[in-house]
């Protein structure tokens, strides 16, 4: 259970940080989820703005398992028995492409 705590934490921040990276200069969301890592589990919360919808459906077309909250709002749980540091990295990359 150690290690699947240690790679959740990991893989939280690295999406933390691909989502930080893949928004700058174009303010499309905002991560709502709270930044310490012990005052969160492995998803993050996205606040979008009116083109939330779209990136959502984007992401979902090209193979991306997210979760679209009304009205704004695109929530990802990157998971350490599921997912991996390249799956992040191709959502970042996904978003950036947009």
């Amino acid at each position: 259970m150690e290690a699947l705590r240690a790679k959740s934490l990991q893989l939280t921040a690295f999406l933390e940080r691909v989502l930080d990276e893949a928004d700058k200069g174009r303010n499309m969301y905002r991560i709502i989820t709270p930044r310490d890592p012990a005052a969160r589990g492995c998803q993050l919360s996205l606040l979008t703005d009116d083109r939330g919808k779209a990136l959502f459906d984007y992401l979902a077309e090209h193979g991306v398992v997210a979760d679209w909250r009304e009205p704004n709002v695109i929530r990802f749980a990157p998971t350490p028995l599921y997912n991996s540091f390249e799956d992040v990295w191709r959502l970042g990359e996904l978003v950036r492409s947009l």
